[in-house]
């Protein structure tokens, strides 16, 4: 379904992202784990065009382009298909819940506006907000704030959802409830990548686990092959600091 080949980024002098390749089937859930500054949020971005990446091929359900390359038109193709979660949930805030929905269906999407609303409402339904359709984000609580973003991101029908650290601008409370919604999406099929600290999460959800460091992929495999049995070093210290009691099956 997607395909990155040999994606390089640099912001100024420093290059970020170093060759980073990356493949996601239909359904796949996909967790990106790493330290900050690691370039798993440059690249999360990347895939989305919020990034011009100089460098390395992308091709999602078989359309094909060169990051170096690719023109306006061929972005807003590729945008078609994704949506965006991000961490600091990016709502407008002079908007209400509904509204911060129907905004990218009536001028992204070019959808009419009585469809649009019914998408809207539909989507806040399927994220437990219904009530709150007239609420601005002022008067939500972090939780809430976030599952309009989830809710934006589900109402364009996207074939993939990356997050950005979806729980991560949230008080620990309320992060249960957003890792439970993003289960029920991976349930029902969703396609999705996800840049994240949430270990559990990662192991519980993931079909395919990818550590990044100094802008590299370290390591990828199943959640029991990273958790369990990692083969390289980095990663091993990497996941001994984040879950100290966590037991690894190697031997150093």
């Amino acid at each position: 379904m997607l395909k990155v080949t040999n994606l390089h980024k640099k912001f100024h002098d420093k290059e970020v992202l170093r060759g980073v390749d990356l493949s996601v089937n239909k359904g796949d859930v996909v967790v990106i784990l790493g330290p900050s500054g690691s370039g798993k949020t440059t690249f999360l971005r990347s895939l989305n065009f919020l990034e011009r990446a100089e460098l390395g091929e992308i091709e999602l359900d078989g359309v094909r382009a060169e990051f170096q390359s690719i023109t306006k038109k061929e972005i807003l193709l590729f945008r078609r298909k994704t949506a965006f979660v991000f961490q600091n949930y990016n709502l407008f805030a002079n908007k209400t819940a509904l509204e911060n929905i129907k905004e990218g269906l009536i001028i992204g999407r070019k959808i009419p506006h009585k469809v649009a609303d019914k998408i809207a409402r539909e989507a806040l339904t399927k994220v437990g907000l219904s009530e709150f359709e007239n609420y601005y984000p002022s008067q939500l609580s972090g939780g809430q704030q976030q599952r309009v973003g989830i809710a934006r991101a589900i109402a364009v029908k996207p074939d993939m959802i990356l997050f950005d650290e979806p729980t991560s601008a949230l008080d620990p409370e309320l992060v249960g409830e957003i890792l439970q919604l993003m289960k029920e999406l991976a349930k029902e099929g969703m396609t999705m990548v996800v840049v994240t600290h949430e270990m559990s999460f990662a192991r519980d959800v993931a079909t395919q686990v990818v550590f990044m460091d100094g802008g590299i992929v370290i390591e990828r495999g199943t959640p029991e092959e990273i958790f369990t049995l990692p083969k390289k070093e980095r990663t091993q210290q990497f996941l001994a600091r984040i879950i100290p009691d966590l037991h690894l099956d190697y031997v150093i």
